[in-house]
């Protein structure tokens, strides 16, 4: 066989690699160019000479476009001037895209008491990566105090962001806004914009104009604006950016606007709001439009500008400018999208297997068999590890002990690359952690068995490490599903644990959009391998993640319901607040538990309203504070979950004091700390 590469004026490149290699190849700039593969086979006997067709796949060239941008995000919260409750966080990718540059953030108050606030003083801090010369302590920046004037009850309070500051915010990190004082004693945030610079490297075979000259006023009863996408981009083309050019009879101040894209019922909405501060009549705003946007689009497809205020009553739209690209037929569109999901409510194909949604209904909480056959860099080998780590090994007695004290449902870590030889699970590590499945499942528990610290040995989330990563991973996941085929429904498979890259500056803060692409593939990866492997796996319950299973905004924006996931629970761990909970303070302020409580909202919204149960498999906080308190929130914690539809797992590491001290339960003596117990089992069952 000879491969040959010949530059030519096509934008074109080998279609015979996957799509990861698609994928690196494109990273690493390949896609600006023009290139060929034909790969010729010829007969070695020289009688006959076959050429096989060439096979290309289309690579866009690309053009960097570079935009003033503002985004907006509702708020609605109230802020006294009273120390110790007057600051209130947001987290940045509420706000912004990875890349963004910001500008500034204007906070919209408005007066909670009815008294004029007068002139307002306050401070700002922000999120700054660790290497920032500017920071004010280590990954942080906090503003000097100011003043800004209000118009009596109602001020817009702007903060400009320090030019040394703005190449180390992403949009991993968070927002403070601080009242200290003013005439008002309690203020209402409405609402907070952002002005930011967007730049994108965008795919572009073509652009076209579509003049309109189309009205609407945002308090008409349609504020929409309808356009069919087959007259803005050529049949066969996918729009990657879209720029509005609208016009009013004055200033606009702020004009607040959005975009979607689909076609009868089915749209999608883009989010955050679009907000522009300006004293023109005249804006352009620009939507980059989002892979999950691109699988709206169908023959009949609509583009939707929507007016929803500024300071003129009516707008006019009048030009749509697309940069668009050539369609490579990967776009599958959705026809009832649920997080790019089935529904997994859908009751099994076999009569005994509950759904997701059903079987995180029936469990009440759980509890973590912690620092045991998750074990591993200990100074013992095979199954010995699992006494590694100090704990005793886990006997039948232990597991019953949990199921007598409440639990219903316990989450098993394991830690596989220890124990293989070469691709093969030692039959010695399966049969051991068999063992203590059993101990668990034969005493009627919900049984999670996943795969934990192999994060520290070989997984990783990065593109050149996917290909041999993703096959080890389908390797130990076949094996398993292979020894559990035949269990029931009680038996949860969590395809990874915390999928990070360990010792990354963003490990903790939600990883690069890189990286959250390849865990996808990773679920992915899973998912298949599990739906595929025969008995009862096609309908098992399964768990998948974001990156390091993080609650983080820009982490849990980005997941990916994996295709044909069918039954699945999405969970991340959440040790909240953190100060508190891994001991660094011995107490919580009660905004600390609001924002707890927040966060269960919003999974709730993101993942269980549309059919997507959730669970927290990891939670806890360390033995450094008084019981009572340690008390008040393990109640705090579970009931305001469940309030969501959203059930906990305890993280109990046998560690009963000092740091990382988890521990609830001695498994060696088979006793609790009593009290915490009762405060957990009896939020669970309230």
């Amino acid at each position: 066989m000879i491969l040959s590469c010949v530059s030519c004026g096509g934008k074109s490149s080998s279609s015979h690699a996957d799509s990861s290699s698609n994928n690196n190849a494109s990273s690493s700039g390949a896609a600006e160019e023009d290139q060929t593969v034909t790969v010729i086979e010829e007969n070695l006997s020289m009688t006959e000479e076959t050429t096989a067709e060439p096979t290309t796949v289309h690579i866009s060239p690309t053009e960097t476009v570079s935009v003033e941008s503002g985004s907006q995000i509702e708020v609605g919260k109230s802020l006294p001037y009273t120390s110790g409750s007057n600051t209130i966080k947001f987290e940045l990718a509420d706000l912004i895209e990875e890349g963004d540059q910001v500008n500034s953030f204007t906070f919209v108050i408005r007066s909670a008491d009815g008294r004029n606030i007068g002139e307002f003083k306050g401070g700002c801090g922000i999120s700054v990566n660790g290497d920032c010369p500017s920071a004010t302590t280590k990954g942080w920046f906090q503003s000097p105090d100011f003043s800004a004037p209000t118009q009596g009850t109602y001020g817009e309070i702007k903060w400009d962001v320090p030019s040394e500051l703005k190449n180390y915010i992403t949009n991993g990190g968070e927002l403070l806004f601080g009242y200290w004082w003013g005439g008002a004693s309690s203020i209402t945030v409405e609402s907070v914009i952002c002005s930011f610079t967007r730049t994108r490297k965008v795919p572009t075979d073509g652009k076209s104009s579509l003049p309109l000259n189309l009205s609407t006023g945002y308090t008409q009863n349609s504020n929409l604006i309808s356009v069919p996408l087959k007259d803005i981009v050529p049949d066969n083309n996918v729009p990657e950016a879209l720029t509005f050019d609208v016009s009013a009879g004055g200033p606009f101040k702020k004009l607040n606007c959005g975009f979607s894209i689909g076609s009868g019922d089915n749209f999608y909405q883009s989010s955050p709001d679009t907000a522009i501060m300006t004293d023109s009549s005249t804006a352009s705003v620009t939507w980059f439009l989002p892979p999950a946007a691109k699988q709206y689009i169908s023959p009949d497809a609509e583009v939707r500008f929507g007016y929803w205020w500024s300071e003129q009553p009516t707008l006019t739209l009048k030009n749509i400018t697309a940069h668009y690209s050539q369609s490579d037929g990967s776009i599958s569109y959705i026809s009832e999208p649920s997080l790019n999901s089935p529904d997994p409510q859908k009751p099994s194909s076999k009569s005994n297997f509950r759904s997701a949604s059903q079987i995180v209904e029936a469990m009440n909480v759980g509890w973590n068999l912690g620092n045991s056959l998750d074990c591993y860099n200990t100074s013992k080998s095979g199954v010995d590890t699992e006494t590694g780590w100090g704990n005793p090994k886990t006997t039948k007695d232990i597991i019953d002990s949990v199921k007598s004290a409440g639990f219903n449902s316990i989450r098993i870590p394991v830690t596989w690359g220890e124990h293989m030889n070469g691709d093969q699970i030692t039959s010695e590590w399966m049969n051991r952690v068999k063992e203590v499945v059993d101990y668990a499942y034969n005493n009627d528990m919900f049984v999670i068995l996943d795969m934990h610290h192999d994060d520290y040995i070989w997984f990783t989330p990065q593109n050149d490490q996917y290909a041999d990563d993703s096959a080890k991973l389908k390797q130990i996941w076949s094996q398993i599903c292979k020894e559990f085929a035949d269990y029931g429904d009680r038996l949860i498979f969590e395809g990874m644990n915390e999928p990070r890259t360990v010792g990354s500056a963003n490990e903790w803060i939600g990883g690069t959009s890189d990286e959250r692409a390849v865990v996808n593939k990773y679920e992915q990866d899973f998912v298949s391998t599990v739906r595929a492997s025969g008995g009862n796996n096609s309908d098992r319950t399964i768990i998948i993640t974001s990156y390091a299973a993080s609650a983080e905004t820009v982490a849990i924006n980005d997941v990916s319901i994996p295709a044909n996931a069918g039954n699945v629970i999405f969970s991340v761990h959440y040790y909240a607040p953190w100060k508190f909970a891994d001991g660094s303070v011995s107490s919580y302020t009660q905004s600390e538990l609001d924002d707890v409580a927040n966060k269960f909202k919003v999974l709730h919204d993101k993942f269980v309203s549309k059919g997507i149960p959730v669970i927290i498999d990891e939670f806890g906080c360390v033995n450094s504070s008084d019981e009572s308190l340690r008390c008040s929130y393990y109640s705090f914690y579970v009931s305001s979950a469940k309030k969501q539809g959203i059930k906990c797992f305890v993280w109990d590491n046998g560690l009963s004091s000092g740091s990382g001290s988890y521990a609830l339960f001695n498994r060696s003596s088979l006793t609790w700390n009593q009290n915490i117990l009762n405060s957990i089992i009896s939020a669970a069952n309230t």
